[in-house]
């Protein structure tokens, strides 16, 4: 059995307003593609995380504008995962 300490499971987060984050969302995902500029933005709530050392945040809803659902739905999926290891919601 291996025992690891406790600052060993916990990822460092920066923390980050929630209206940050939605920009920096959606500003990954308008930028990733020339396609996708018409991509309107998300919505993240704060949530408690599921385990410890989570994400306390996750996405509420999306705002897909003109630009396409699936196309845009695999892109975000990526740019929230990794976020969700970088940032933290503080407000």
């Amino acid at each position: 059995m291996i025992f690891r300490k406790k600052s060993d499971d916990q990822i460092p987060r920066r923390p980050v307003t929630r209206e940050a984050l939605q920009q920096s969302l959606t500003e990954a995902v308008r930028t990733s593609h020339p396609e996708f500029e018409a991509f309107g933005g998300v919505f993240v709530e704060r949530i408690a995380p599921a385990a410890p050392g989570g994400a306390n945040w996750a996405v509420k809803g999306v705002k897909y504008g003109k630009a396409d659902r699936h196309r845009c739905g695999v892109v975000l999926s990526y740019c929230v995962d990794e976020a969700q290891l970088e940032f933290e919601v503080s407000d």
